[in-house]
């Protein structure tokens, strides 16, 4: 994928995030008032709408629950040979620990692949990740003891698609417990399945709760947002192969 192909889709997806999408309704509704008035309250209404209801918790949370609750956390029991901790986000800081300039969602995937990779001493821990986020997860995990030469660092890959098939020759015949948020991993499976790798899904952490407040607010919209992103990945995934076909 082209820097360009790549930028693009970035800037899509932002746009179509509930928080955009409902400024860039209001900015159209803002700029058709005086000529198309009925046609700009009905915008008006209809950005309000989309921004109340995506910062409301049971929507939210009614939002991304399915995606989220597809797959079990995963069992130790079952032996992997390779532990694969798929990419986040992480702050520049350089003067401090890595652990510490991890964002939320690399924490809680680290701290699940390393739980794998402790009931299984001889697997490997594969980490990925743009801009210098797979060295810090490397040295991330390094801090919190796992040995260096445990740990396969993919440093190249911008997205999902490229590090299932950066990966994929590495991880032939193998068994791979796949790590990531549990509303990302149907997405990240159908990614290795693409490339030709079977893996067991390992969710690390789940936005969603059994049970909703009546509550409007920031991390509720946040919910809304991981839901969005991930409807629209699926949406471009299944594109893509039904072009493919």
């Amino acid at each position: 994928m082209s820097l360009s192909l790549f930028t693009v889709k970035k800037i899509i997806g932002m746009a179509l995030m509930p928080i955009p999408l409902s400024l860039i309704i209001m900015l159209f509704a803002l700029l058709l008032i005086s000529a198309r008035p009925k046609i700009a309250r009905g915008l008006l209404i209809i950005a309000i709408a989309c921004l109340g209801l995506t910062s409301f918790d049971p929507v939210a949370n009614r939002l991304i629950a399915p995606l989220e609750n597809i797959y079990p956390i995963f069992d130790i029991k079952q032996p992997v040979d390779v532990v694969v901790v798929l990419g986040s986000a992480h702050q520049h800081y350089p003067n401090d620990p890595a652990v510490m300039q991890l964002g939320r969602s690399a924490i809680y995937r680290l701290e699940e692949g390393l739980r794998i990779l402790k009931a299984n001493p001889d697997a490997q821990l594969f980490v990925s990740g743009y801009e210098g986020h797979a060295k810090i997860m490397h040295d991330a995990a390094i801090e919190l003891g796992v040995a260096s030469n445990k740990i396969v660092m993919f440093p190249k890959p911008k997205d999902t698609e490229q590090e299932a098939d950066d990966m994929a020759p590495k991880l032939k015949g193998k068994r791979v417990a796949l790590v990531s948020e549990a509303s990302h991993l149907r997405r990240a499976q159908g990614f290795f399945t693409k490339a030709g790798i079977s893996v067991i899904p390992a969710p690390a952490f789940r936005l969603s709760d059994t049970r909703s407040e009546w509550r409007i607010g920031a991390s509720e919209n946040y919910k809304s947002q991981r839901a969005f992103y991930e409807y629209l990945g699926l949406a471009w995934q299944w594109l893509k192969t039904k072009k493919a076909e």
